[in-house]
């Protein structure tokens, strides 16, 4: 029988990787009752078979299902709404940031300390790489030398999210309770008051892993943030890796060998990532991604490609449209704001071009659809920048939080997502994000 109460030793608030990172971890302590709360469904655990076929799929993405609703139609902005979070919905991609990613983030995530909860976090998720990859991809592979298949945490095709690794095992724990389907509003940090829209709940500490939207949202509600009752920069430094698209038209030769290779395998949307760099990359690192994509549509198969700039320098923001909950909030990513992320992404176009065009790939592309081979790859990218769904920064180390991940003059408030990362890593922040709730159950 599970915890039921109003009083905790710890409060989580949000279900996504993070919180079900931190839960899980946070529970294995027999004497610490924890209530994790997540404003979307809990579909129990996976062997009940009750979860929503999109969202078992890890071929796809299933961004637009269980969604948060947004203020404007920016697909950027999507979050899910689920337990399990983003790793519900996501691409099964599971990379760590290169070393000088962590290393920048100050004392205590150096990439070496950082590098067993990334290990871990890869062991939990079942990530795994397989040689065994589609037509398309394999295409890309032979097209660059930079180009690798991604570690994926899919099971079979099932993607296997946060809530399968890391909340099933601890589900039947007697401390914990899971509050599904219930909107965080505010806290109060001097009583320990989390407000819902389930009823008010209070715990010793409280623990915020509502995403980089999510998260200074509840603090800004809160009275914690600039020009509030305690003044941080909560919801500045919004960050997330940048980047633009293409479409061609498939070949009769691309139909075949991937309508061959599906009946024997998976064909995953998104299985290879092509490192790139910049005339002005810094060492160490390689601040452009190309990430070639394939989905079965009406008429066959679709294919596409998208280059990420992967140390953008453009930051925005998150601000609060409404002090209700439920209302979507208003997220500025100010999409190259800075001039360096125009060149940097027209670079990284390029590229994506002169791999379509090349020799592997050729025998699948009959041509470029989208945006056509005569418009310009500067003015296009000025015009069709968007997000990678990486999200960064908004309650950054040093700035909102201390090093121990403590909102700054709020000692019995945390936050444990990717909202503290004072830097985007150089790859998918799923896995990061994992690392950093693992560290900070430890802290606790």
């Amino acid at each position: 029988m599970a915890w039921k109460g109003t009083s905790y030793d710890v409060a989580v608030l949000g279900g996504g990787p993070a919180g079900c990172v931190l839960t899980a971890r946070l529970t294995e302590n027999p004497d610490r009752h924890v209530c994790l709360v997540e404003a979307g469904p809990d579909y129990g655990p996976y062997e009940e078979g009750r979860w929503p076929p999109d969202i078992l799929d890890g071929r796809l993405l299933a961004l637009e299902s269980h969604a948060w609703e947004t203020a404007v139609e920016d697909r950027s902005q999507l979050r899910a709404k689920i337990m399990g979070g983003c790793s519900a919905h996501n691409a099964c991609v599971v990379l760590p940031g290169a070393d000088g990613d962590y290393d920048e983030w100050g004392p205590g995530w150096s990439a070496a300390e950082l590098r067993p909860y990334l290990e871990r976090g890869t062991r939990e998720l079942r990530a795994r790489t397989t040689e065994d990859v589609s037509p398309w991809a394999r295409a890309w592979l032979d097209a660059s030398d930079e180009a690798i298949v991604n570690p994926m945490n899919a099971v079979g095709q099932v993607r296997w999210n946060a809530s399968f690794a890391y909340l099933d095992p601890a589900r039947g724990r007697p401390n914990l309770e899971l509050r599904a389907n219930t909107l965080v509003d505010r806290i109060d940090p001097d009583s320990g008051t989390v407000q819902t829209d389930g009823g008010d709940l209070r715990a010793e500490t409280i623990v915020l892993t509502a995403s980089a939207y999510g998260s200074p949202a509840i603090l800004l509600r809160s009275g914690i943030g600039p020009g509030l009752d305690h003044d941080l920069p909560v919801g500045q430094g919004l960050c997330d890796h940048v980047g633009t698209g293409l479409g061609w038209a498939g070949t009769a030769a691309l139909q075949q060998d991937v309508d061959e290779f599906a009946q024997r395998a998976p064909v995953f949307m998104g299985q290879i990532t092509v490192r790139g760099r910049t005339e002005n990359c810094p060492e160490g690192i390689s601040d452009l991604f190309v990430f070639p994509a394939i989905e079965a549509g009406e008429a066959g198969w679709e294919i596409s490609a998208a280059a990420f700039v992967m140390k953008p320098h453009s930051r925005g923001e998150v601000r609060l449209l409404s002090d209700d909950p439920g209302s979507p909030l208003d997220i500025r990513h100010n999409w190259l704001a800075d001039e360096r992320d125009a060149v940097a992404l027209t670079e990284g176009f390029e590229l994506l071009r002169e791999l379509g065009s090349s020799e592997p790939v050729r025998r699948y592309v009959a041509r470029e659809l989208r945006p056509g081979p005569e418009v310009d790859a500067a003015t296009y990218v000025r015009e069709t920048a968007r997000g990678f769904f990486h999200p960064t920064g908004t309650c950054a180390i040093g700035r909102v939080v201390d090093a121990e991940a403590r909102v700054i003059g709020v000692p019995n408030v945390r936050v444990a997502d990717a909202s503290i990362m004072p830097t985007v890593p150089t790859a998918n922040t799923h896995l990061s994000t994992v690392a950093v709730a693992e560290k900070v159950a430890e802290l606790l």
